[in-house]
């Protein structure tokens, strides 16, 4: 069974920079080449989801936690905790 509490993203090599604008903040993070970045969600009720919109000509995609509650996002680049909400 999938973890709905992580969404991460893995770029291979020649892979181009995608930005991931995390909401409702809007803080943006970049994911590079050989590199993965992982949102985790902490102390989520039940109801949690992550919702994802991608948008393709700008090479971004806007991450949304959405759900009831209180909930905490950890976001991990590379398993190094980077920042947390």
């Amino acid at each position: 069974m999938l973890d709905k509490s992580v969404v991460e993203f893995y770029l291979r090599k020649d892979d181009d920079p995608i930005e991931i604008q995390l909401e409702p903040d809007g803080i943006i993070f970049e994911v590079l080449a050989e590199k993965s970045l992982r949102f985790v969600a902490k102390n989520y009720e039940p109801d949690f989801i992550w919702a994802i919109r991608v948008e393709h000509k700008a090479g971004a995609i806007q991450l949304c936690p959405e759900g009831t509650g209180n909930y905490v996002i950890e976001v991990y680049e590379s398993d190094i905790l980077i920042y947390t909400m």
